[in-house]
């Protein structure tokens, strides 16, 4: 390296920052010109020829680079298929995508032309472009290059994010901003919606069973529901398909937003987009072809510098929908000598013949992980946090919601306890954690832990124990076995919390599936909700139920699932929408007493949050909500489910660590 000038290059990335950043990166202009000069022709000629022949690749090209940005960045993920896990292919959002086989097609002939040089990220971003420029003969915007390929694809991260059709306008909004795109770009970009299909169990919720009441949804133009309803029978029809924009499936125009405003927008997410003051004015001015394929086009370059690796990081695969084989080579390898080194040959031959051990979407988790290491461990733990629960009654809500919030997002590694950094938000800014306290608890804890068995016990097990014991208190026995081994991750976002983690306005379905990306069932859903038996709800996450559940505002305007007496009561105590800082108890008539009274509550139409109220607009939910009546029942399922949600994601053996304080990584 000193025969490069190497002091010169660090001079360079001391005074510009670092390059090849993998949360934006330099992608520019011609990135290929000199590698491989004839790479984005070779894209554009294979796309076009598909495209003459395929009326439906352009919408197909286009989702399918969409849903790529969103999940891990635009890193080429959504390439993959499965392997050893369960890719982001399989996921019910991708199932419908097609295409695959000419992205593989384009690769091979680049392959040919400059083997190991165009990456697999690059030629979706470039075919998504070309293929929607074929109807006008010419590139409709400029697509930047130099991305590297991802070596990660998960089903379940696919599910987490990339933006659902029955988002309401919070959600989609918030769903952008998470992949630092604005309200100015969900608009421009639903734009996309103007060519291609939905399959019908997408929207059919709209036309029979809008509110769980076999309704349909007042805010679709009747003309347009009836003619949906002719071609989709059935509210579990998941073949059939339907224009996103009716009468203009395959024209590329601002034809969407004529429809959205004629109340045709085909999911509720396209329908969200009146629903806001501001959107609703960028779909009108949007009504101007010339200006929407503008926007559209600065919105495209926006997104497709999503978190992309350029630089060093990711690879360049030979073949789109596997990793390199030499860098799986080379990390098996890896984990060899770390094996050898560790003398753990007799491990070694164990994993062959047991598989891997230690696996970080599991792991080996088991009962008294500690008893040799540190023998006091879970009875400091209980020590601490009884002692601190007796004189602090609100802390096993606080601890059980920690707990919950820190397993949805990236598993259950205690990530939710670190602080931000100067270049990274964590988790314990976003919005759903920002009234979560207890943090000053842990650190004691573990800060008693590290006198007695230094860098043995994790922040993640100690939170897990911690949730446990709070609660078991009031009873003055465990409720529930928590198996350890946790390990603690290392990295903490605040967009991956704004992500995952359930919102108190979804519906049945978003709940169903939230739960689902993280392996848990809907029994698990109906049973860990019960945990709103204790604690308090912020006027603002429930508000719009009292005052404007439709949108029209008022004292009217109120959800009429909601108990009218109740929420007279909540009226009184949330006098405004904007209310942030009144707070509620989510259990009425039993906020500190944890017990299966929350369904009772339930059962009466006083569930306050929109997610509460969404158990009883499902017949199997419901049915399980009254098995929970029983309270000696609800105590078996609940310590039941927190045990399966304990393993969701673990880190276990040599992944993570074992952090020092649980604040801040090694």
């Amino acid at each position: 390296m000193s025969n490069m000038s190497l002091v010169l290059v660090i001079t360079i990335v001391v005074f510009f920052g670092h390059i090849g950043d993998s949360e934006g990166g330099d992608l520019r202009k011609n990135f290929y010109k000199s590698a491989c000069p004839l790479a984005e022709e070779i894209v554009k000629d294979i796309t076009w020829k598909h495209a003459a022949s395929n009326s439906a690749l352009p919408a197909k090209f286009l989702r399918m680079h969409f849903h790529d940005c969103f999940v891990r960045g635009c890193d080429g993920s959504v390439l993959l298929d499965s392997a050893n896990n369960k890719a982001e292919k399989v996921a019910v959002p991708n199932q419908s995508l097609t295409g695959f086989d000419v992205i593989d097609e384009i690769k091979e002939k680049l392959e040919e032309t400059c083997p190991g040089v165009v990456s697999c990220a690059d030629i979706l971003a470039l075919a998504a472009r070309d293929s929607v420029s074929f109807q006008f003969k010419k590139s409709m915007w400029e697509v930047l290059t130099g991305r590297r390929d991802g070596r990660i694809s998960r089903e379940s991260e696919a599910l987490s994010n990339i933006p659902s059709p029955f988002f309401n306008f919070t959600t989609l909004k918030q769903s952008f901003a998470n992949k630092s795109l604005t309200l100015h770009d969900l608009v421009v970009l639903s734009g996309g919606h103007t060519i291609g299909v939905g399959h019908c169990n997408f929207f059919s919720n709209r036309l029979y069973n809008f509110t769980g009441k076999g309704d349909q949804d007042p805010s679709l133009d009747p003309t347009y529901a009836s003619q949906l309803k002719a071609q989709c029978k059935t509210l579990s029809d998941n073949a059939t398909t339907v224009a996103m924009d009716p009468g203009s499936p395959l024209s590329f125009d601002s034809h969407y937003y004529k429809a959205v405003n004629r109340k045709q927008g085909l999911f509720q997410s396209d329908a969200a987009l009146l629903t806001n003051l501001e959107s609703r004015k960028i779909v009108n001015e949007l009504l101007d072809q010339d200006g929407f394929f503008t926007e559209f086009g600065q919105s495209m370059k926006r997104m497709g510098a999503v978190e992309v690796l350029t630089g060093s990081n990711g690879e360049i695969r030979k073949k789109c929908n596997v990793i390199n084989r030499e860098r799986e080579r080379e990390r098996e390898r890896e984990r060899e000598r770390e094996m050898s080194n560790m003398g753990l040959v007799s491990v070694i031959a164990m994993v062959v013949f047991f598989g891997h051990i230690g696996d970080s979407e599991g792991g080996d988790l088991r009962k008294n992980f500690y008893k040799s290491a540190c023998p006091l461990a879970e009875e400091i733990v209980k020590s601490v946090t009884w002692k601190h629960v007796a004189s602090n009654s609100a802390l096993p809500a606080k601890f059980l919601r920690m707990h919950f919030h820190d397993c949805f997002v990236r598993g259950c590694d205690g990530s939710i306890l670190l602080d931000s950094t100067g270049n990274n938000k964590a988790e314990k800014e976003a919005v759903p954690n920002q009234s979560l306290t207890g943090f000053d608890l842990i650190d004691k804890i573990k800060e008693k832990l590290e006198e007695t068995c230094p860098g043995v016990v994790s922040c993640a097990d100690i939170l897990a124990l911690a949730a446990r014991d709070s609660v078991s208190f009031q009873f003055k026995k465990s409720l529930w076995e928590v198996l350890t081994g946790r390990r603690d991750g290392r990295i903490s976002r605040e967009s991956e919390a704004l992500s995952n983690i359930p919102r108190p306005v979804f519906n049945f379905t978003s709940l169903k599936q939230s739960f689902a990306n993280k392996g848990l069932t809907l029994h698990d859903l109906v049973v860990l909700s019960g945990g709103h038996t204790i604690g308090v709800g912020h006027c603002n996450f429930f508000s719009n139920r009292l005052y404007n559940f439709n949108r029209k505002g008022g004292k009217d305007d109120q959800d009429p699932s909601l108990n009218p007496t109740y929420a007279s009561q909540l009226k009184a105590q949330c006098k405004t929408l904007s209310d942030t800082t009144t707070i509620v108890a989510m259990d009425p008539g039993s906020l500190l007493s944890f017990d299966n009274h929350y369904y009772t509550a339930l059962n009466q139409n006083q569930g306050l949050f929109q997610s509460d109220a969404a158990l009883l607009t499902n017949k199997e939910s419901s049915k399980i909500v009254n098995k929970l009546l029983d309270q000696d029942r609800f105590f078996t399922e609940f310590g039941q489910s927190m045990k399966r949600m304990g393993t969701v994601q673990v880190l276990t053996g040599s992944n993570g660590e074992i952090r020092k304080k649980c604040n801040v990584i090694n």
